[in-house]
């Protein structure tokens, strides 16, 4: 299966954009819900999604830290 390619930059960004993207959706889901003072599915929905998109942006950061701290690790050792 071919992988998608993303440009460094984007490459970058994606986790951040995720986490503020999961934050936008518990305020807005919150917001309207203390609007209309109605803590429904939409609340429900907008927090799972806000949940999996944070978990999803810091699992990615944290794979990516550790990818590069044994990298920088072990491009030391060698000399």
């Amino acid at each position: 299966m071919r992988r998608l390619w993303w440009p460094e930059p984007l490459y970058e960004m994606k986790p951040y954009g995720a986490l503020t993207l999961g934050v936008f959706a518990v305020l807005l889901g919150a917001a309207r819900s203390w609007a209309a003072a109605v803590w429904d599915t939409g609340f429900a929905v907008a927090l799972a999604f806000a949940v999996a998109s944070i978990a999803y942006a810091t699992a990615i950061l944290r794979m990516r830290h550790e990818h590069r701290r044994r990298s920088r690790w072990n491009r030391e050792r060698r000399y």
